[in-house]
């Protein structure tokens, strides 16, 4: 069976900062560090939690390495974790 995706974790984040713009393929796009973040658009984020949740980077575990921000039911962003701060 293929691994299940881990069950919500429910805490809520504030959108610490936008890190850089990102192009379809992943690479930086340069110049200044942008202020928003345009509908369809991507970018490196750093996210700060409420509380502690359990999570791995994506290149080391594919389900635990997602994430999703919803609020009122609606999607807001999704992605993967690249970086885990302390």
């Amino acid at each position: 069976h293929p691994p299940r995706a881990p069950p919500a974790a429910g805490a809520p984040a504030v959108l610490a900062s936008l890190v850089c713009r990102i192009d379809r393929q992943g690479r930086r796009v340069n110049g200044p560090r942008p202020r928003v973040l345009l509908p369809g658009g991507a970018a490196v984020v750093q996210l700060q939690l409420s509380r502690a949740v359990c999570v791995e980077l994506y290149a080391a575990c594919r389900p635990m390495g997602r994430v999703v921000l919803r609020e009122g039911g609606k999607t807001l962003a999704a992605g993967t974790i690249t970086a885990v701060l302390a």
